[in-house]
């Protein structure tokens, strides 16, 4: 049985959490990106709701020429096999670039990535805003209930829906959702693709 075949959402979750901080170390990621400033964790590993194996990290703002530095480090860990490059195209990441290394490690039917946003200051401290708020509305309750909504739509790509995980948190922790029908069609009226 492979770990992504785990009954518990829950246990995955816990497991999924465990393994990301063991990829981060084997990678030297924290180290790697310390040298260049700022690191904030944000999205499911910030949050501790994962569901699939995707860490995601702001970092502070840095040239292309260090953030192809930054790549190549990655680039020299044995487990990493592929690192993506591109420049933000949404408004709210104006002048962000974005580095994904693709890491092969344990066995969720799909490998880690690790989703690094290089941004300025002033809008680093405005995306992470929310997930602060988040992070401080959290209760066990609401967090089970989040991991056992976001297993429950995975797609066939092993992962949630694209752009779905700031929505979910929104609906269960700002608009008091509870009945997963009901936070799916939240969802889809706001644009995300299920199923």
């Amino acid at each position: 049985m492979t770990a992504v075949e785990e009954v518990d959402p829950v246990e995955r979750s816990r497991r999924l959490r465990q393994e990301a901080d063991l990829v981060l170390e084997e990678t030297r990621a924290f180290d790697i990106l310390r040298a260049y400033g700022r690191i904030v964790p944000t999205g499911s590993y910030y949050l501790d709701v994962m569901v699939y194996p995707d860490v995601d990290l702001y970092i502070s703002k840095v040239s292309i020429e260090q953030l192809f530095d930054i790549g190549a480090q990655f680039a020299s860990s044995p487990l990493v096999f592929q690192v993506v490059f591109e420049k933000a195209r949404e408004v709210r990441m104006a002048g962000g670039l974005y580095l994904k290394p693709r890491i092969e490690y344990g066995d969720w039917g799909r490998p880690w990535k690790v989703d690094i946003w290089s941004l300025d200051e002033r809008t680093l401290d405005e995306v992470i805003q929310p997930m602060y708020h988040f992070k401080q509305a959290m209760t066990p309750y609401l967090r089970e209930q989040i991991i056992r909504y976001k297993a429950s739509i995975l797609t066939t790509a092993l992962r949630t829906p694209m752009y779905s995980g700031y929505l979910i948190y929104r609906a269960f922790i700002d608009e008091g959702m509870s009945d997963p029908e009901q936070v799916t069609r939240y969802l889809i009226e706001h644009g995300i693709q299920i199923g």
